[in-house]
């Protein structure tokens, strides 16, 4: 069957109809087949905003602020379609249709259209699985990782709500990152020796072309394979290549490579209650950045290990982990170290607002932690071949996630957990230092403390109805002797949630940050090298955030909250820049 449809003139909405019409007659073939079936999710959201305190009256240092607004209001209302069409067990194809429509935007003038997703996945051969399209890559945290923005692992209920709406919009499932590639992947299973062999091949592009700058297309690719003996050992080798397309630009200007080879292996003890494991990963990374324009060619290459012990005791549901690492100054793996935050972009609310976090950070106000779980444009979808600026308050340990250069020492951790679901807890410490030092011979020193604790009072008590509290804390403390550093920061977050009747939840959150020190923040060019003269940062400040909230659970899918945030940020080296936020926020979630 042939279809031809015109459709005169490019306005948005003709592209609107043209879009519908292909979904429309694909569902239609699909049904049918009888091969179609829908999943989605429905939001709205609406922020009452207000800004208040010293920093909008200026002071000896600041002129009086005129150009912020004092009261916002905002939201958007979307809807995602999820149409999967599957006429056998050898194909699947998926898209996602979404249409938003912000807040203040009256009869529909200020809706959108777009696919969100596109995706093929089947079976080939009745052997090979295989996905096209925009798919979720990960791999070891070495290679292929996507690290968390900061600790929260014991976040309170009414913020976390927050952030699931941040990652689901930018596509943070796991550690994972979301781009637009293939996977293949198969099996091969034996009867003796070994249980089988696992195959994977991989590609996806993280940088398109620029004719105009003689800049062409920027690729990731590799495999991974891995040999599973028994459920006692597992090896598996990987390789990753990131590099420059040749040819997709007349004249290539720049030429990049950089790749990383690591091994990796378990081996495992399972005894009647204790489980003892040794595990790790090890490798190497190769990097070559030609640039013609000036005629400049950088090359290094360096080498990694980390490896850990681990046992645990059943009965008790405790489970302890040592590890050692080091991991080389000049190790690059882009797709394991870019970062998943800009910790340097503007939010959406009072971003004009002007110099009050920190005087080296320029011009605008600069993410808090209340931004880092509610603003959805301060998260990176995109793969970095530079190491990203940061800010040391939030982590200076592992500011680029496990696989952070130039550091060494060893990580000790316990866990505590239960099958009923009522107590779980762990603590982690990690002692590291640098491999060489930052513009001098002495190396800086890191200690990181973090841990917390969920609990269901419910179960204790034989109480009906929900009755939770969390708990988690992070401390980091850097010191270096020589250009004196001494920088510490301290997390704390505190939760609770109680149904007080059937499908009403009670939910109370506190955070609270309080930085105090000085730490040099290097500079880096194009090449990832360390130039000129590094950023001094003296810190001392404190953030808190109260949270207040009530949430009613339609079904298992479907709620909706009230919540309101009281945001308090103080700099005590100058009480003029301190400042509040109250946002009043409400969201109704429907996912099927």
């Amino acid at each position: 069957m042939i279809i031809i449809l015109k459709i005169n003139g490019n306005s948005t909405m003709n592209k609107k109809i043209l879009i519908i019409v292909l979904l429309t007659i694909g569902v239609g073939q699909a049904l049918r087949a009888q091969t179609v079936f829908f999943n989605g999710l429905g939001r709205a959201i609406v922020t009452n905003d207000r800004l208040k305190g010293p920093v909008l009256n200026g002071g000896s240092t600041l002129p009086k602020d005129t150009t912020s607004a004092r009261n916002s209001t905002g939201g958007y209302t979307l809807f995602d379609l999820g149409v999967n069409i599957q006429p056998n067990e050898s194909f699947r194809g998926s898209v996602i249709l979404r249409v938003r429509n912000e807040f203040g935007a009256f009869y529909g003038q200020g809706a959108s259209l777009a696919f969100r997703q596109l995706r093929i996945e089947g079976l080939a051969g009745k052997k090979v699985k295989y996905q096209l399209g925009d798919i979720d890559m990960g791999l070891t945290p070495y290679t292929i990782f996507n690290p968390d923005e900061v600790y929260h692992d014991y976040e309170a209920d009414i913020f976390g709500i927050r952030r699931k709406i941040v990652h689901y919009e930018n596509f943070n499932y796991g550690n994972k990152w979301r781009v637009q590639g293939g996977d293949v992947n198969t099996n091969l299973i034996f009867t003796r020796g070994i249980e089988k062999i696992k195959f994977r091949l991989f590609g996806a592009r993280i940088k398109k072309n620029n004719q105009l700058a003689n800049i062409p297309d920027r690729v990731f690719y590799g495999g991974r394979l891995e040999v599973v003996q028994s459920k006692y050992l597992q090896l598996g080798g990987n390789l990753i290549n990131t590099t420059d397309l040749q040819g997709t630009v007349p004249d290539t200007l720049y030429n990049f490579k950089d790749e990383v080879v690591t091994g990796d292996y378990r081996f495992t003890l399972d005894m009647d209650k204790i489980i003892l494991a040794a595990y790790g990963e090890l490798g190497y990374s190769n990097y070559v950045y030609n640039k013609k324009v000036s005629d400049t060619t950088v090359k290094h290459n360096d080498y990694f290990y980390d490896l850990g012990i681990s046992g645990a005791i059943k009965p008790l549901g405790i489970k302890l982990i040592a590890s050692y690492r080091n991991i080389g100054s000049g190790f690059f793996s882009p797709v394991a170290q870019t970062r998943r935050i800009f910790d340097y972009g503007t939010p959406t609310i009072f971003g004009n607002l002007q110099n009050v976090n920190d005087p080296n950070s320029g011009s605008t106000r600069i993410p808090t932690l209340f931004d880092r779980y509610s603003q959805e444009g301060l998260y990176n979808p995109s793969i970095s071949t530079v190491l990203m600026p940061f800010l040391p308050q939030y982590n200076n340990v592992t500011p680029y996630g496990p696989a952070t250069p130039n550091r060494k020492g060893v990580t000790f951790s316990i866990e505590k957990s239960d099958t009923a679901h009522i107590f779980k807890a762990d603590v982690k410490t990690e002692i590291l230092s640098e491999i060489v030092g930052e513009g001098t011979a002495a190396t800086r020193k890191f200690l990181a403390a973090r841990g917390g604790f969920s609990l269901n009072i419910n179960k204790i008590v034989k109480f009906k109805r929900s009755f939770g509290i969390t708990f988690g804390a992070r401390y980091e403390h850097t010191t270096r002797a020589t250009s004196s550093i001494d920088l510490s920061s301290l997390l704390l977050d505190a939760g609770l949630n109680f149904e007080v009747i059937k499908n009403l939840d009670l939910l109370v959150g506190y955070k609270l940050l309080n930085a105090l020190g000085n730490e040099y923040l290097s500079q880096r060019n194009s090449f990832n090298n360390i130039t000129g003269t590094p950023l001094v940062v003296n810190i001392n400040q404190q953030q808190g955030i109260w949270a207040l909230g009530g949430r009613y659970n339609f079904n298992n899918n479907a709620f909706f909250t009230i919540q309101g945030h009281m945001v308090h940020f103080n700099n005590n080296k100058n009480n003029t820049l301190n400042y509040n936020m109250n946002q009043l926020f409400f969201n109704y979630t429907i996912v099927f």
